[in-house]
């Protein structure tokens, strides 16, 4: 079982969230870049779903904070960083994204907009994780 300071499962959750994100972020954009036209009115969705996850992600990243800084063992599993729940909601994303992808019916316009506004979500997320490490590590 992968165990690593407790200290520092803020910042593996920080990386793994600003990957993940970077990575949707990035097919967003290729998908934008596939279209012919944009109208105006997509960059506003992408904002919109964008601030959707903001408010969404800023309560994860709390409960997922408190649940850690709560954790008394010096070295712990990456694996307990997450409720069951948590990772049945994971799951079901993860999914829901691969299969959004792969229905053709699906335009490349709602992939656009909708994962340069989630993926941002999620990278604000990981980089809200390593501020947390960062002043968590600094105040010891």
């Amino acid at each position: 079982m992968l165990r690593i300071p407790t200290k520092h499962l803020l910042l593996v959750n920080g990386l793994l969230w600003t990957a993940i994100g970077t990575k949707i972020a990035i097919t967003g954009v290729q998908h934008y870049l596939r279209l012919e036209t944009i109208p105006w009115w997509y960059y506003l969705l992408s904002c919109v779903v964008f601030a959707a996850f903001y408010v969404m992600f800023t309560g994860v990243v709390r409960k997922y904070t408190e649940r850690i800084m709560a954790m008394q063992e010096p070295r712990t599993s990456v694996f307990k960083t997450f409720s069951l729940k948590g990772y049945l909601i994971i799951a079901f994303m993860v999914s829901l994204g691969i299969t959004l992808k792969r229905i053709p019916q699906v335009p490349d316009s709602f992939i656009a907009w909708f994962y340069c506004g989630l993926g941002p979500g999620l990278l604000s997320a990981g980089v809200r994780f390593i501020i947390r490490w960062w002043k968590s590590i600094h105040s010891e």
